[in-house]
């Protein structure tokens, strides 16, 4: 860390350490950052996973993990988690800092997604769960009138799940439905989207009418 502030005091930046995953998703959230260097052995593999995928859904600039030694499992499962960069600790900073640079002029001149006509698609079914409405045709969730802002994988999430509604699910069949891909096992980011779906949809997300769990298996939305 001591390397680290003198490498923010020569290139004039502002840092802030954060210790837990938690907090550095409010963070995130709350203000806007030019990047994030994650420390791998601040958290196990798998908190690490989650919110790097989590954060990486809404942040558009650097990921960075540092760790000791990186093995092949780590540098692959981080990387398929959208980390930018995964580094030994003992890099020196001016080849840290040029880093830095590279990925931050890469995210700042990255040309605009070239647009193409949607297919014809038929009309999408609307899902109705008491007070919610979930539109997938036009993105859209309302309760009770009101619109619910979901994120991206929040929403594709959602949808999976009214898709296989009174189906009970495994965190890997739903990693692998709405994420697309495996990352060998780290079912957690499954575990927050959850939770962040039943503090918007549910009355009560301590005692959920929609999002069930089934201890030891995965979850459940019931209708």
């Amino acid at each position: 860390m001591a390397r680290l502030d003198k490498a923010g005091q020569q290139n004039d930046w502002q840092i802030t350490a954060l210790t837990t995953a938690t907090s550095i998703v409010v963070a995130l959230n709350q203000a806007d950052y030019d990047g994030l260097l994650w420390d791998v052995a601040a958290s196990n593999l798998d908190t690490t996973l989650a919110t790097v995928m989590l954060i990486r859904e809404t942040f558009a600039h650097p990921i960075i993990a540092i760790t000791t030694a990186p093995s092949e499992r780590e540098q692959r499962k981080l990387y398929r988690a959208k980390a930018d960069a995964v580094i030994d600790r003992t890099i020196a900073m001016s080849v840290f800092s040029a880093l830095f640079d590279q990925r931050t002029w890469a995210y700042q001149n990255a040309p605009a997604p070239v647009t193409t006509p949607a297919p014809a698609t038929p009309p999408a079914t609307t899902y109705q769960l008491g007070a919610i409405t979930v539109d997938p045709t036009n993105y859209t969730v309302t309760k009770n009138g009101q619109a619910l802002n979901l994120t991206k994988k929040e929403f594709q999430l959602l949808v999976y799940l009214l898709e296989h509604q009174n189906q009970v699910l495994s965190r890997e069949q739903l990693l692998n439905g709405v994420w697309g891909y495996d990352l060998l096992g780290t079912s957690r980011i499954v575990d927050i989207h959850i939770s962040h779906l039943r503090d918007k949809l549910e009355d009560d997300p301590k005692q959920p009418q929609w999002l069930k769990t089934v201890r030891g298996f995965g979850y459940q939305l019931e209708n």
